[in-house]
């Protein structure tokens, strides 16, 4: 046993593993669909649930935490683990790529909600001059109704059929 490593601390090492085995008995997921679902290869997957991997990558426990439809507090939560330098690096650079990605889609969202409102400000342009149109025709439709009516009547009277 390492210099200064009690039983207890073994045992709290060990709890996130008993945590992620009892996910995946919940889940009733075998390895092989772990794998597939998360592009890991079987035998990794398997490594980790054996304990022969003694130090499985951050990334490779999270997918399969991600595969089991756990979460990260879930799984290390009680445990008291401590994550390596190198880990904590690789958890912040994905902290930080993800924050980036997420600040990439605000600004597209509210350039794609801007461009929703142009869009809807345009419609109700449209239908406006649409319904203007349809005014203009219909009067359109009445001057040309009484320029029929008016020339029948004047045609009438110079016939001599219609008396004044």
């Amino acid at each position: 046993m390492a210099s200064g490593m009690t039983n207890m601390s073994l045992e709290r090492t060990n709890m996130w593993l008993e945590n992620l085995k009892e996910l995946k008995n919940r889940t009733g997921m075998s390895p092989k669909q772990i794998a597939e679902k998360e592009n890991l290869s079987e035998k990794s997957v398997n490594r980790v649930f054996s304990g022969e991997s003694k130090n499985p990558g951050v990334d490779l426990v999270r997918r399969i935490i991600h595969a089991l439809g756990g979460s990260w507090n879930e799984i290390f939560a009680e445990t008291g683990a401590v994550i390596g330098s190198q880990d904590l690096a690789t958890l912040q650079a994905e902290v930080n790529r993800l924050t980036e990605e997420n600040a990439l889609l605000t600004q597209n969202l509210n350039i794609a909600t801007l461009d929703l409102a142009v869009q809807k400000d345009k419609v109700s342009v449209l239908e406006t001059e649409g319904e203007l149109l349809k005014m203009q025709l219909k009067h359109k439709e009445e001057i040309i109704a009484l320029h029929n009516y008016y020339g029948t009547v004047i045609g009438g009277i110079t016939k001599g059929h219609i008396k004044e």
